[in-house]
């Protein structure tokens, strides 16, 4: 389990409007996998959220491209 504090979760829920929604959950157990392990801090958190969601959106519209 990941622990954030509310100013953490605010960073994740704005790196999360930028996915599909159909890829949200993709997205949260991404960045679960991501942080588990590590010490959380407000930076990191920050980091990894939003380069997760852009992997995961650039991910969706090139497939979108292609198919």
């Amino acid at each position: 389990m990941v622990r954030l504090t509310d100013a953490q979760l605010a960073e994740v829920l704005q790196a999360a409007r930028t996915v599909p929604v159909d890829l949200r959950q993709v997205f949260l157990e991404r960045l679960a996998i991501e942080l588990h392990g590590k010490e959380i801090g407000d930076g990191l958190v920050h980091r990894v959220a939003h380069e997760v969601a852009r992997t995961i959106a650039w991910d969706a519209e090139r497939m979108a491209a292609v198919g």
